[in-house]
């Protein structure tokens, strides 16, 4: 499989997954999601956010339009967090050292609210 064969074929699945999931959230039957499943989905973006910000800028961590509110990022940081066996303020002092995620961006127009 090409890259660009992949990348349609992620691009595809994604927006697959992401109209299950709001389907699901519209509907309220997240307890047809199986946990596991929504593991192992988190933890695949993760490992290929996280690679893609180690090479380089990091993209926009939510999409325009994605309904992510601040209480979503931060019950799912919280979430990553003890997944990884990782306190809080380990994740103050690791920002502090390191460069990854400190890349300015030019504002998003459309989302005025996140100031970067």
């Amino acid at each position: 499989m090409s890259q660009s064969e992949r990348g349609k074929k992620v691009a595809e699945l994604a927006g697959e997954i992401s109209a299950g999931l709001a389907k699901a959230l519209e509907e309220n039957r997240l307890g047809e999601i199986p946990d596991d499943s929504l593991g192992q989905l988190f933890a695949s973006v993760v490992r290929a956010y996280s690679a893609k910000a180690q090479a380089g800028d990091p993209p926009r961590a939510f999409t325009r339009g994605s309904g992510v509110t601040p209480t979503d990022a931060m019950i799912g940081c919280t979430a990553m967090l003890d997944g990884a066996g990782v306190p809080l303020f380990e994740l103050g002092a690791w920002q502090a050292w390191s460069t990854v995620g400190k890349r300015k961006r030019a504002p998003d127009p459309e989302r005025p609210e996140i100031q970067e």
